[in-house]
């Protein structure tokens, strides 16, 4: 047995990938490899993944076995993370960086089956889209654009009408800002380490053509809906009533209509109110259910195993997000995605999240699950994240949060759907 290694390359890292061959005669590479002996990529996830897919195939190959130090262990059930209270102290000192996407401790294979059961029962694609880092290039910027192609799962609103979902795998990181951070809000401290179970994020904030399909379906038999929804809520429509002084409304270049824009003017309670119905729609052997992402859950989605202010970098261009310059809404995926594949996580709307509003981060959950106890001089506020369409950059930021009263909706604030096991305690 001859164990050999094919170096990847990239800016940013070297990774090695062993290959065990029964014997010396075999070919240095097996054939059915091809140029993917050769991969070339700067972020972890993403390696991971394509790791794992090098690995699955050699399984299946009969002259290679698996490597000698047994089984990768994504090829065995991953298991439930560990009990918080298991965790070391979850306060991180301001000086500590954060840990990038790591993998949450696992005890039981419940998790993994439940993402296959979902990923089988609901209808996927491919989808290919591009992702951008900012990198330095002597005195400002330059926006490096890379390809992006994943997996997808859709859930069928009606119409022909799809909400694109993606799977957020488990893992680690620090939540909130450092002190030194620029235009950082007190709030967004103490820094403290969160891990999470995986689940199922919308890609994109939900769109006016999605609020509508949901807003007018019917209910099941025998069964009445619990909040009537508005049709067609939105300020930034060519319908909409134009009261407000801010913001001016007009189709875009290449619009014909503004289907793809995020809804807005809706307020907590309607979001809650879609994410129920949204889940009406899940087949029953995809075993979820849905509802507004947890704050720790909506930031760990943004940084997508980064630690800088934004998910694209140390600093923000119009090239990336939208501009208050604008003065209106923009098309959901008109900017490039984040390493993860998500769509406007800075800026377009704020989005709802589901916690309760609190002045800081002391005695927050350290296991990725929503807040549900109310604090705050406002005890009903709820948490709001990712900046809209209007204000200074600095609200964009991956740690910035804000918050608002439940029942108000407002044109610069939208959401979008989570969905995690229906057995969860996360998100109740």
């Amino acid at each position: 047995m001859i164990v050999t290694s094919q170096m990847s390359r990239a800016i940013d890292t070297v990774k090695f990938i062993p290959l065990v061959r029964d014997n010396a005669s075999d070919p240095l590479l097996p054939d059915f490899l091809g140029p993917r002996h050769w991969l070339d990529f700067r972020d972890d996830r993403l390696y991971g993944e394509r790791l794992e897919e090098l690995l699955r195939e050699l399984h299946d190959q009969p002259r290679f076995r698996k490597p000698p130090l047994g089984r990768p262990s994504f090829l065995a059930d991953p298991a439930d993370p560990a009990d918080p209270a298991d965790l070391a102290d979850p306060t991180v000192p301001a000086s500590q960086p954060p840990v990038r996407d790591k993998p949450a401790a696992t005890t039981a294979g419940a998790p993994q089956r439940e993402a296959s059961a979902a990923s089988n029962a609901l209808p996927t694609e491919t989808h290919d889209l591009e992702t951008a880092r900012l990198r330095r290039q002597g005195e400002g910027w330059r926006v490096e654009r890379q390809p992006l192609r994943l997996e997808r799962a859709l859930v069928e609103l009606g119409g022909g009408i799809n909400l694109p979902l993606l799977r957020i795998a488990g893992g680690e990181f620090v939540m909130g800002s450092p002190p030194d951070e620029q235009s950082r809000f007190d709030w967004e401290g103490p820094q403290h380490r969160v891990r999470l179970a995986g689940f199922w994020l919308g890609q994109t904030p939900v769109t006016q053509a999605q609020w509508r399909a949901v807003a007018r379906l019917v209910p099941p038999l025998g069964q009445r809906w619990q909040r009537q929804l508005p049709a067609n809520p939105s300020y930034f429509q060519p319908e909409g009533e134009k009261i407000e002084k801010f913001g001016s409304f007009s189709l875009l270049p290449g619009e014909t209509n503004t289907d793809q824009r995020p809804v807005e003017q809706v307020s907590w309670y309607d979001a809650m109110e879609f994410c129920r119905r949204c889940e009406s729609l899940l087949p029953d052997a995809a075993g979820l259910r849905c509802t507004l992402p947890s704050e720790a859950q909506w930031e760990f989605g943004c940084r997508a195993g980064t630690s800088t202010p934004y998910h694209f970098g140390n600093t923000i261009t119009p090239d990336l997000v939208i501009s208050s310059w604008d003065h209106q809404t923009t098309r959901v995926g008109r900017f490039p995605a984040n390493g993860w594949g998500l769509h406007d996580m800075h800026g377009n709307v704020w989005e709802w999240c589901l916690d309760h509003w609190h002045e800081t981060y002391d005695n927050a959950p350290v296991d990725g699950r929503a807040w549900i106890e109310p604090g705050g001089k406002d005890p009903n506020n709820r948490v709001l994240r990712g900046g809209g369409w209007i204000g200074d950059y600095g609200q964009h930021r991956s740690a910035m949060r804000f918050r608002s009263q439940p029942h108000t909706s407002q044109y610069v604030v939208g959401f979008r759907v989570v969905c995690l096991p229906q057995h969860s305690p996360i998100n109740p």
